[in-house]
């Protein structure tokens, strides 16, 4: 029996293993094609100024919206939130997300001031060939290294980001803990903490 088990699991990982990894090389591409090109955007001093990045942000925004799932994170962010949201406010959170998530990665990468990337071979195979976590190991203008693991999602048309850890931390999580801490602050008012969210995005493009 022990020995017919094991034909069985041998027999399964010689089945998964080529899908699996062929699904990790497609999920990569999106990932080793925009770490690129942003290398190259950071690299252009016209897109920012001492008073201005808003050149920058326009560009991060054209290289992110393809491949991220903005909606599916902030939809995350919001938690067991979301369902007590009116359409409405999902859609409105949705936008104002976005432009959260473009310009804290934006300023990561220029507070960081990243030169370079190495695409990282692919770690443990995923158990489900549709989501995928694709790490890159990124170099500052110092000797410091950072890693980023890239969460991938199979969908439709394609590829999407999904959640993002940078050294451990997780981006997506951090988010919806600062939701949850401001929905409880303003008494549920889930209306309140969308507005509020979107008044500090709108100040922080104005400075």
């Amino acid at each position: 029996m022990r020995k017919i088990l094991s034909v069985f699991c041998l027999v399964i990982l010689v089945a998964t293993s080529p899908v699996t990894y062929a699904s990790w090389q497609a999920a990569s591409e999106p990932v080793d094609n925009t770490s690129a090109e942003l290398i190259n955007i950071l690299g252009d001093s016209s897109l920012t100024t001492d008073t201005d990045n808003t050149p920058l942000l326009n560009e991060v925004e054209r290289l992110l919206v393809p491949v991220v799932d903005f909606e599916y994170i902030a939809k995350r962010v919001m938690g067991k939130y979301y369902r007590k949201a009116t359409d409405n406010e999902r859609t409105e959170f949705t936008g104002v997300f976005k432009s959260t998530l473009i310009r804290t990665y934006a300023k990561a990468l220029v507070g960081f001031e990243i030169t370079g990337y190495e695409l990282l071979p692919e770690g443990r195979p995923s158990p489900k060939p549709n989501k995928q976590i694709v790490s890159v190991k990124v170099r500052s203008g110092g000797s410091a290294t950072y890693k980023l693991d890239y969460y991938m999602l199979q969908q439709k048309d394609g590829w999407k980001l999904v959640n993002v850890h940078l050294d451990g931390i997780n981006l997506r999580l951090n988010f919806k803990n600062q939701f949850a801490s401001l929905v409880k602050k303003n008494r549920g008012d889930v209306a309140k903490v969308i507005a509020n969210w979107k008044a500090q995005v709108q100040t922080d493009v104005s400075k």
